[in-house]
């Protein structure tokens, strides 16, 4: 009978070709961009990258940057405008909070875009009301 050491022995090694390359290195970015650490002499993956902290976030930015994309093409009479400033203001003394901990502004930027954004959409506004009906 014969041993699965010598069926494996007789076996021929897969053929290392341009294509198998190319997916190793595929797989091998696929994997860095989710996270994962990949080392060059492994052919394995590391262990998935632990969860960041919940603390870290700030949802009063989002919602202030959404409310400015908002407000460029939806402002009525000025509301998305107010939400955006007013959850800017709170994003970002939710991000100087977070700065004071050692921990990072996180939703600084997002908060000052949605104050552009938001600024963008009120001059919009005052521009179809006062400007426009001129011509």
């Amino acid at each position: 009978m014969p041993d699965a050491d010598d069926e494996l022995a007789r076996k021929p090694a897969r053929p290392v070709t341009s294509m198998t390359l190319r997916a190793e290195r595929l797989r091998r970015q696929f994997a860095q961009a989710a996270g994962a650490k990949v080392d060059a002499s492994d052919p394995g993956l590391s262990v998935a990258p632990t969860p960041r902290d919940p603390e870290l976030t700030n949802v009063f930015a989002v919602i202030g940057f959404v409310a400015g994309i908002v407000a460029i093409f939806l402002d009525f009479f000025f509301v998305p405008t107010v939400v955006a400033a007013v959850f800017c203001v709170l994003a970002l003394r939710r991000a100087h909070e977070l700065d004071a901990r050692g921990k990072g502004p996180f939703g600084r930027r997002r908060a000052l875009w949605g104050f552009g954004l938001a600024g963008f959409g009120a001059l919009g506004i005052l521009f179809q009301l006062f400007v426009r009906p001129l011509f």
